[in-house]
């Protein structure tokens, strides 16, 4: 049988697909054990829930099977710690230095930004949820309420915040990176709409380019002292949430649903999703719950009574709130006049949002606070 070293040899061909290195070197292989001709593995991932874990296991398999009388592999996955990710990450440095090239950073090191206090996305499992609503209605409760707050439209292919705030000049740019644009009432706003030479223009990118992009609108623009960065992100658990989830230091996710079965069956895929990437839930928001009729003012259920409140208390998620179904917002929406509105349950579901952020700083990154200390 083949010794230990001579299978740890062999997984230097197996390479990090995020971060271009054998996982050999980044540390990645935790434990070697051969037993009556099996091997058994065990890969700390850069990134809890990585992707690519189904690559990098098909790939040791492929590189020891059959080696030395080896006939089964079975590969454990787990993840790393924020020490063993530091390791890395000055590992890499010196790797990188040594090459004369810039350093990389692990999958599971976040970007960081002096001056924004909170990043909270706001996502959902499927289209026409009314996401990005939620996004606008939230930042303008949260800025009536005295924080600075910034939105960051990470639906790249299909934006709509800039309209939804009647925005339409192009960011200055100066040596500090693009200044985002700003609300009537003081919101900071980056859109792909207010970067494109006409507002129509499809944006036609894979993956990569979307991935590379969202990271530069956090990381290259100039947003100031923010106490909130609401990132509107697309519908699905593709390219664009999973770079916001691995990249951005999230201290909270909001997500969206309607009372419908099958956006609560895709509304766990995301529950799901941030779960595996280590990114703490704010809660859940039911939009379109209802609507009051503008005659008789009696309460009409559109959809059949939601289950949902019920489903987040069984998946432990707060559930932050209901809200109606109402002609004003898409008559202020479509006119860019959204911070005309006010809605008393978003003001309590804005309010709810704050005390987790302050609950989970402990009451120092939000100013000013909502919770008052003894």
């Amino acid at each position: 049988m083949p010794t230990n070293q001579e299978l740890i040899e062999k997984l230097k061909v197996v390479i990090d697909p995020e971060i271009g290195m054998n996982i050999v070197d980044l540390g990645m292989v935790k434990e070697l054990i051969v037993e009556n001709g099996a091997a058994y593995v065990k890969i700390a991932l850069t990134v809890s829930g990585c992707p690519l874990s189904g690559s990098i296991e098909q790939d040791v398999k492929k590189a020891l099977l059959y080696h030395g009388g080896i006939n089964q592999v079975v590969v454990e996955m787990t993840s790393m710690s924020q020490e063993e990710l530091h390791q890395v990450q000055q590992k890499m440095q010196k790797m990188q230095g040594e090459k004369g090239l810039p350093a990389q950073k692990p999958a599971g090191w976040k970007l960081q930004r002096d001056g924004i206090k909170n990043v909270v996305a706001v996502m959902s499992g499927k289209g026409g949820v009314g996401k990005s609503y939620v996004t606008s209605a939230l930042a303008v409760e949260l800025r009536r309420q005295g924080l600075t707050v910034g939105i960051l439209d990470g639906d790249l292919t299909g934006p709509s915040i800039a309209k939804i705030f009647g925005l339409s000049s192009k960011p200055a740019v100066d040596e500090r990176g693009a200044i985002p644009v700003e609300t009537k009432t003081g919101i900071k706003v980056i859109s792909m709409n207010l970067l494109l030479s006409q507002p129509d223009t499809p944006v036609i990118w894979r993956g990569p380019v979307i991935d590379q992009a969202i990271k530069q609108l956090y990381t290259d623009v100039h947003w100031g002292e923010l106490d909130v960065l609401l990132v509107d992100l697309p519908p699905g658990t593709g390219d664009a949430p999973l770079t916001v989830m691995q990249a951005l230091p999230l201290a909270g996710t909001v997500i969206v649903s309607t009372p419908q079965d099958l956006a609560m069956l895709i509304v766990k895929k995301s529950i799901n999703m941030a779960r595996q990437l280590n990114v703490p839930i704010s809660g859940i928001v039911e939009n379109m719950s209802y609507m009051v009729c503008p005659h008789c003012s009696d309460r009409i259920e559109m959809f059949k009574e939601s289950g949902i409140e019920s489903e987040a208390s069984r998946l432990g998620v707060n559930f932050l709130g209901r809200l109606p179904f109402d002609p004003q917002v898409n008559r202020l929406a479509d006119s860019g006049g959204i911070e005309e509105y006010a809605n008393e349950t978003m003001k309590e579901i804005s309010l709810k949002l704050r005390e987790s952020l302050e609950k989970k700083n402990d009451g120092l990154k939000v100013s000013p606070p909502l919770i008052k200390k003894s």
